[in-house]
């Protein structure tokens, strides 16, 4: 995670999973950060300053002298907008294009994914996507509502939010409006999922959630803060710097393990089906598994082969094993979630299986991480040493009290 610190003129690096934490002295005060792989761009409106700083070193690579009113990072580097023109900064760390476009000037009106930058109209209603390579713009739709918000999916899809709406836009003009369970405010910001889904946070409503072509999750937030930041697909962070908390959420879901089937298959082989569900699409390599335990401490992990869409199979050879064994499905992904079956029963003797009936296993039992939103949030304010979270509560202070003087502060400082 990467703030802007500008009380102490610098800005900081801190590593989740670490606990480290470094801080990169600039000669000015930044306002805000974005991050392109291993480079990130920080700037002042105010003053007038932009770098551009390598995160693997923690130097900085070329200094700028413009104006940035919003900053979004692309696939070779970094998209600025000076309030008259959108800027192109290379992956040399050098101005490769500049251009007008008639963008709408909202740090959420625009959006880059590859090469391609989406971006909403000076009438706020048209949305535009501009090859990034060529320079080349066009006009791919135009809504009938203020767009609020752009989110870009891919490099041909942008998702848009609205009063009352969220769709997907293709760069052919075509349109899919997403269903959801009420009607989301004028006040709805859009951050990236996995699976080519979409984060929202309603932040009139106070509701954060997910959404895809296939279901629909969301839960009103009790406690919303000020700032809000996306470090990962399906990942938000909130700053509260008045109540001195980081909050976490967490939009990934846990694999499903919808039906698993165990029947003999030979002499000492049992054959293993099973459904698994993975919405996120994000499992784990040889994953799922069979896990075969004799409940000596000996073990033997199966993994399972795709058959087709969410099935799976394995033989399992059983002729090294003695006694009473059981048989699990598991799966884990990515992030750490996990699941596994009900276990199956046999008895193996001499290299032949004695007793076993077919089972079908419907429930799926959840065996992710025990860490909840609370617990994360304690353990990255107690990595922090003490004095420096306080000039780092400070420094986020001073950057909502600014941003109330500009459009962006008063979309984000909305609180009940």
């Amino acid at each position: 995670m990467i703030l802007a610190l500008p009380a102490e003129r610098s800005v900081t690096v801190y590593e989740i999973g670490t606990g480290s934490l470094w801080r990169i002295e600039l000669g000015f005060q930044p306002e805000d950060v974005v991050v392109s792989g291993y480079r990130c761009l920080a700037y002042s409106r105010i003053q007038r300053r932009a770098v551009v700083i390598d995160l693997v070193s923690r130097k900085v690579l070329n200094e700028f002298e413009m104006r940035v009113e919003a900053a979004w990072a692309y696939e070779d580097g970094f998209v600025v907008h000076d309030g008259q023109r959108i800027i192109l900064i290379g992956p040399e760390n050098e101005v490769v294009r500049s251009l007008r476009t008639g963008y709408a000037g909202s740090p959420w009106s625009g959006s880059a994914f590859g090469k391609s930058f989406w971006y909403v109209g000076d009438d706020l209603k048209t949305l535009n996507v501009l090859d990034i390579e060529s320079g080349e713009s066009k006009m791919v739709y135009k809504h009938d509502d203020k767009i609020t918000s752009v989110l870009a999916i891919s490099e041909d899809r942008a998702a848009i939010s609205s009063r009352g709406y969220i769709g997907i836009v293709r760069a052919d003009g075509s349109r899919k409006d997403l269903k959801l369970p009420y009607s989301v405010s004028e006040l709805t910001r859009l951050f990236p999922a996995k699976a080519g889904r979409v984060v929202f946070v309603d932040e009139i409503s106070k509701v954060v959630g997910i959404i895809g072509e296939d279901l629909v999750e969301y839960r009103v937030v009790e406690e919303f803060a000020t700032l809000i930041t996306s470090p990962a697909p399906s990942k938000l962070f909130m700053l509260d710097p008045s109540a001195s908390k980081l909050l976490l959420y967490d939009l990934t879901f846990v694999p499903e393990i919808r039906e698993a089937k165990f029947s003999v298959a030979g002499r000492s082989t049992v054959r293993v089906e099973a459904v698994v569900v993975d919405a996120d699409r994000d499992i784990e390599p040889g994953q799922p598994q069979v896990v075969v335990d004799d409940g000596k401490g000996n073990r033997i992990i199966v993994p399972m082969r795709a058959v087709s869409g969410d099935r799976y199979s394995a033989d399992v050879d059983l002729s090294a094993f003695s006694g009473r064994l059981t048989l699990k499905v598991v799966a884990r992904d990515e992030e750490g979630h996990g699941a596994e079956s009900r276990a199956y029963e046999v008895e193996v003797g001499d290299g032949e299986i004695r007793t076993a009936t077919a089972l079908t296993v419907t429930a799926t039992t959840d065996t992710s991480p025990a860490q909840s939103a609370p617990d994360i949030q304690q353990f990255l304010l107690m990595s922090v040493e003490l004095l420096f979270f306080l000039v780092l509560v400070g420094a986020l202070v001073l950057v909502a009290l600014r941003a109330r003087r500009t459009g962006r502060g008063r979309s984000r400082r909305r609180r009940a």
